[in-house]
């Protein structure tokens, strides 16, 4: 009977410390309109998010966090080929930095959007990191490819909302141009051992073609001045985000929107060879750059847009966790992203959150916490990433999410 009692008062405890958390302008990734902050800044809001992903295949658990202690760093290619297992070595980044300042006059919200982004990728095939780690053998020539793609860009927009009776539109008018990106970036190497030269050879050929819609000035000293002239002129693309949610925040409610709806695409003016080729013979190693620091203005544009993207969301309360389940589809790529989040809060000032998603090929794992004042607000989101559900828990990456706002 005492246990009874006691566990029932634990739960009258945690029940009266906790409560429904509605969703906020930090969750606007899920729909524009919630940039009209449900939260409780209900006048205005100044908002900066930076997301950092890194995601790579070779180090697991401390080994990553040992590789900082550690005064000098060695690698063995052998250890490196045992511990990918016969898989390609993976190193991916998807990063972005996102803010805001909204004001709010009776039914209308009003501000304005930035956000830019960077994406990478490189992948060493498997077979290249065996061959230098095992040895090849003698008068046979080994081909492959090394892959690289980049694509950076920035984005900044007008936002205006309106509510009604239960329901808010938002829409976000936007100006975009890439920064740098890549079209087709192989890296060629080839490897070879002559018997009768008693040579080995190892040549890695570099032939990227980098376009951009900034000029050889500009993109040496990309600054607020250059991003502002090139972003009001006749360059860069324009889309809109247009979303809808429907019912009062504090019940259960949903949200639809579309992304991307492209306008103009925009235009790139330039393109950037980089030529690179690097051989090493017996204990030689020479390196030869052609095309360095040189930009070429194209004839005629290349254009560049994002992908048109549907998502909606659904937000079910039940006791004091929200379940939030969502869903993103990129009509081009076919590209499906997906998760479910549990959002509480302690106290009504301390955010948490839990999370199981799969974006951009990735499953991901996350626990989020903050602190929340009326004017003052900071929610960190940490995630476990792997490209396996099952792997989560190796470590290969922990990606990083934060979210500041200054408002009331």
């Amino acid at each position: 009977m005492k246990k009874i009692i006691i566990v029932s008062i634990m739960v009258m405890v945690i029940s009266i410390m906790t409560m429904s958390d509605s969703l906020r302008s930090f969750d606007s990734y899920l729909n524009p309109s919630l940039l009209e902050a449900t939260g409780k800044r209900d006048f205005f809001e100044l908002e900066i998010s930076p997301n950092i992903f890194i995601y790579q295949n070779l180090y697991r658990g401390i080994e990553i966090f040992s590789l900082f202690n550690s005064e000098k760093l060695t690698l063995d290619l052998e250890e490196i080929n045992k511990a990918l297992n016969g898989d390609d070595l993976l190193f991916d980044t998807i990063n972005d930095l996102e803010g805001h300042f909204i004001v709010h006059i009776f039914n209308f919200g009003f501000g304005f959007v930035t956000n830019g982004n960077l994406k990478s990728n490189i992948i060493v095939p498997n077979e290249l990191i065996k061959l230098i780690a095992e040895g090849n053998k003698i008068d046979e020539q080994y081909k492959g490819t090394i892959l690289f793609d980049l694509n950076s860009s920035i984005k900044a927009g007008i936002y205006g909302s309106y509510n009604f009776d239960g329901y808010t539109l938002g829409i976000v008018y936007n100006l975009f141009l890439p920064i740098v990106y890549t079209k087709k970036s192989d890296v060629e190497y080839l490897l070879k051992t002559s018997k009768e030269e008693a040579m080995t050879n190892f040549e890695i050929d570099v032939n990227l073609d980098l376009y951009s819609s900034f000029n050889n000035g500009d993109i040496k000293k990309i600054d607020f001045n250059t991003l502002a002239n090139d972003l009001f002129s006749d360059a860069p693309g324009r889309s809109f985000d247009v979303g809808i949610t429907l019912g009062n925040p504090k019940n259960p409610y949903m949200g639809f929107s579309l992304k991307n709806i492209n306008i103009k695409k925009a235009k790139v003016l330039y393109k950037i060879p980089y030529q690179e080729t690097i051989k090493f013979e017996d204990e030689t190693l020479e390196s030869t750059i052609t095309n360095e620091n040189t930009i070429v203005e194209l004839s005629s544009p290349e254009e560049y847009s994002y992908p048109i993207g549907l998502s909606a969301f659904f937000r079910i309360p039940v006791l004091v966790i929200d379940i939030i389940p969502y869903g993103e589809l990129y009509l081009e790529s076919k590209l499906i992203n997906w998760g479910i989040k549990l959002k509480t809060s302690l106290l009504e000032f301390m955010p948490l959150s839990l999370g199981i998603e799969k974006n951009f090929g990735y499953w991901k794992a996350s626990l989020g916490f903050g602190l929340n004042t009326r004017i003052i607000e900071n929610s960190t989101e940490v995630s476990l990433v792997n490209k396996e559900i099952q792997n989560l828990f190796d470590i290969n990456s922990i990606t990083f999410k934060t979210h500041f706002a200054l408002g009331f």
